[in-house]
């Protein structure tokens, strides 16, 4: 696993979730920016929401929402940051080396529509 790749689009906007490191070990944070492109209106992305959780279980364990704010970057992207502290929820569970997490990245718009993707990452704890 080399890459974390999540796309959204919808007529204009794109909307890209990169994560710094799809395999996170234990004392790093899962980190990364989202990059929205295509938006004329700040208002046409009303919210953003990262969700993690458990790839078996579908168990969620860490939530963030973001509203996109600001003026679009050059070329018309706006780019969030975004960082996630993994806690006791993420650690394997007994007898597993690594724990398999879907991060999902969904968009809500302001026509009341909203989409999603996601992809796999993996929590290890080093021994």
């Amino acid at each position: 696993m080399n890459s974390f790749e999540s796309h959204i689009e919808k007529g204009l906007i794109k909307i890209d979730t990169v994560v710094d490191h799809p395999y996170i070990e234990h004392g790093i944070n899962l980190s990364g920016t989202i990059y929205i492109e295509g938006l004329e209106q700040q208002e046409e992305v009303e919210d953003i929401r990262l969700e993690v959780c458990k790839k078996e279980k579908r168990e969620l364990i860490a939530k963030l929402s973001f509203e996109p704010v600001g003026n679009p970057a050059s070329k018309g992207t706006l780019m969030i940051p975004f960082e996630i502290m993994p806690d006791e929820r993420w650690v394997p569970e007994e007898g597993e080396e690594a724990t398999q997490l879907v991060l999902t990245t969904t968009a809500f718009f302001s026509d009341g529509s909203s989409l999603s993707d996601e992809d796999e990452l993996i929590f290890d704890i080093e021994e």
